[in-house]
């Protein structure tokens, strides 16, 4: 075999003038056959693969540490501008340009952020108040902290909503007696509220703490490790609980507290049965209860459609905000018509004004909230992450995820002594930024802004507010969430694995609770892809005529002496039986059996010898010819009976050559099965050989002993160069 390049000739030919991108060319290469290390030698090609061992690691350190202590007044600052993203954007602020934006969007998100925050913060199983804490302190930290420029940060459903349904079931709502008076009825709201805050405050905390901790290990791409349809599915089948968990208060009733598997039936079992189970004073508070939700959500949805439609013609792009007008107008009418004493509206109760005293969360729940803060912290980061790459992709601008990390870990570190519940960015604010021409994280600081007077000044007038107000809001807010269930028939129809773990994902939020589904969607994605990379596709590819490409193609001059398998995908202990399988289909020889199969003939033919030579002697015969032919005649067709058929005898193949051009690794057992399938094909006398073999397989091949054991030239640089070595080509197939 050829193993020096003397020349290499490409020759063009071009039979049409006017060919577009060479469509109608010709050309031909002449070379010799080459195989892989041949060619890195002729060529002086270097391995891409580093050998990772304690030198290499210890070379790698050096030199990082060596860069941070050459330049320590670099190093520093280039640390203080990575940790505070805030002084990068503020010196390179065009005022002029972007600040009348900023300042209309900030007072947009604002007046936005009165109504959510407090719909989330019942949603969380909280009081309001605590919401509007939620839009200030986290808002300013992830305005300092931040990279993205778009993202709302605040209250979000999904997070606020797996917050409530841990806390609820432990600290349920209060058993108030119909004959309670208002002062009554608050204080027992009160104990509860304060009793609930304690476990939610320890829930922020070891939030915060658990997303700092994965920055320090710069682990800000966990996110790729929940899929987008498993993301679309779980948020779809999250945002189903957020609906049910509001119909107490679109209905007005009392209905119990729940959580784990099936606990949307016992949801809706209970709203039926308070349904049919009124009294006359129940009757009237329901029906002034639905009154008003129907208005609230009538109004929402009307004002929905037509911001999304004129919305680009309004003046700046400012949204209607319809929230907060249901917001205003509601606590007026209740104000007015006195709703809570005449019809026994709920409404929120007591506001306290201005802010917080700072107060260390208890310790003595953390061991208790671990379950519930991790789910919390996964979800709101991944999903927080998605939207803020959503926004700088369209805008042109790169989100650091491992920064991201550090913006939301110290917010709701910080929110956690000032009685928060869990803060991430929300894509119906986010999406209202954006429309209303926010530039940067400067509209996050106007908004707390606008919250900060809410607090100190006006919050006390929402008192009044009915409740079933803020219940319309929420379920007209998760519109968007359920509009995730339109994405299942187009991945279904793309890919039906994309489909089913959308579904699953779905299902088993709806039925298992909210973290259970995370928990099943996560899983089910895995093994996902424990089935793509199992049932790897693997065939037999044939010389495409006249050319040196080689695809299952019909138009194709096969080599029936010798076999081209691709297999599309890595080798590795879980699919190593689909290749053996192709190996045994087109060879038509198991090695195994023929293994099994030789022995037990040699085993007979050894005893039928000793058989033979035992009884012969013994055979007392006239001597004649007739009788002689007999008796060799007998011997012949004896030893042809146990005589087995020669190796590898009823197959027509020469050769296998496996295709490892889509194969990226390789591990262990795969190397181990390669070795096994080699040495075993080889004394059947089919020769083995491997191409398009990439840098990290040849280095696990290597590690692993097959080199050793069979070397470099049953590896060869392309399918055509194997064949070649082992065919007698026409001239057509060495002049291409």
């Amino acid at each position: 075999m050829t193993t020096t390049v003397l020349t290499t000739l490409i020759v063009f030919h071009c039979p049409a003038k006017s060919c577009k991108l060479f469509a109608m060319c010709d050309f031909e290469i002449k070379r010799p056959i080459l195989t892989e290390k041949n060619f890195q030698k002729t060529y002086d090609v270097e391995s891409e693969t580093q050998e990772f061992d304690w030198t290499f690691l210890k070379t790698k350190v050096k030199g990082y540490l060596r860069s941070k202590v050459d330049d320590p007044g670099g190093t520093a600052k280039r640390f203080l501008l990575s940790l505070f993203p805030i002084i990068t954007w503020l010196r390179k602020y065009p005022i002029k340009e972007w600040l009348v934006s900023d300042i209309i969007s900030g007072l947009t998100i604002g007046v936005m952020q009165i109504p959510q925050g407090m719909s989330y913060s019942l949603l969380a199983g909280q009081h309001p108040i605590y919401g509007l804490y939620n839009a200030f302190f986290p808002a300013i930290l992830y305005s300092i902290l931040g990279t993205s420029r778009h993202v709302s940060m605040g209250a979000f459903a999904i997070t606020s909503l797996m917050m409530g349904a841990a806390v609820t079931p432990i600290y349920p709502d209060p058993i108030i007696p119909s004959n309670a008076s208002d002062a009554e009825q608050q204080a027992a709201w009160d104990a509860v509220y304060d009793v609930r805050i304690q476990y939610s405050v320890a829930t922020l905390l070891i939030v915060g703490v658990f997303l700092l901790g994965l920055s320090l290990l710069n682990l800000g791409s966990i996110v790729m490790y929940l899929s987008d349809p498993m993301i679309s599915g779980f948020t779809c089948g999250a945002a189903v609980h957020v609906f049910l968990s509001q119909l107490k208060g679109l209905f007005g009733v009392k209905i119990g507290s729940y959580s784990g598997p099936l606990n949307v039936v016992w949801v809706i079992r209970d709203v039926i049965i308070a349904l049919t189970t009124l009294d006359e004073a129940g009757r009237t508070k329901t029906a002034a209860t639905v009154v008003i939700s129907v208005i609230c959500v009538v109004f929402l949805l009307i004002v929905k459609q037509i911001n999304e439609r004129y919305q680009k013609k309004y003046l700046y792009g400012i949204p209607i905000p319809g929230e907060i007008v249901v917001v205003i107008v509601g606590t007026g009418i209740s104000y007015g018509v006195n709703l809570h004493d005449l019809y026994g509206v709920s409404i929120v109760g007591n506001i306290p004004s201005g802010l917080p005293v700072p107060v260390a969360p208890p310790v003595s729940e953390l061991s208790s909230v671990v379950g519930t803060a991790i789910p919390i912290a996964i979800v709101g980061y991944s999903v927080a992450v998605s939207i803020a790459k959503i926004f700088g992709n369209n805008f042109g601008y790169k989100i650091k995820p491992n920064q991201e990390l550090v913006a939301y870990g110290v917010s709701n570190t910080v929110g956690s002594f000032f009685l928060c519940v869990p803060a991430f960015p929300s894509m119906s604010r986010s999406c209202v930024q954006v429309d209303s021409g926010g530039k940067t994280q400067l509209v996050g600081l106007i908004s707390a802004a606008v919250i900060l007077l809410v607090l100190l000044v006006i919050g006390p007038l929402f008192e009044k507010m009915p409740r079933a107000c803020l219940a319309a809001i929420i379920a007209v807010a998760i519109k968007g969430m359920l509009r995730k269930a339109r994405d299942f028939r187009p991945l279904w129809r793309i890919n039906k694995l994309d489909g089913a773990i959308w579904m699953v994902a779905c299902i088993a939020t709806i039925f298992l609770d909210v973290v259970f589904g995370l928990v099943t969607g996560v899983a089910f994605s895995f093994l996902c892809v424990v089935f793509r990379t199992q049932f790897i596709k693997s065939e037999s590819v044939t010389r495409v005529s006249n050319t040196e490409i080689y695809r299952r193609t019909n138009d194709a001059a096969s080599h029936n002496d010798v076999i081209v398998i691709a297999f599309h995908g890595p080798l590795h202990y879980v699919n190593k039986d689909r290749l053996r399988h192709r190996l045994i289909k087109e060879t038509k020889l198991d090695p195994a059996l023929e293994k099994a199969k030789n022995k037990k003939r040699a085993k007979a033919r050894k005893e039928s010898d000793e058989n033979a030579s035992d009884q012969v002697p013994n055979v007392e015969v006239i001597a004649n010819k007739h009788t002689d032919d007999n008796l060799n005649g007998n011997l012949q067709s004896m030893k042809e009976d146990v005589e087995a058929p020669p190796i590898g005898g009823r197959s027509t193949v020469r050769a296998v050559i496996l295709d490892c051009s889509q194969m990226s690794f390789m591990d262990s057992v795969g190397v181990k099965f390669l070795k096994k399938a080699f040495e075993d094909y080889n004394e059947l006398g089919i020769e083995m050989m491997l191409s398009h073999v990439e840098a990290d397989v040849m280095y696990t091949l290597e590690r692993g002993g097959f080199i050793e054991k069979f070397g470099y030239d049953v590896i060869f640089l392309t399918n055509h160069d194997a064949v070649l070595k082992n065919s007698k080509p026409s001239h057509d197939e060495t002049h291409l």
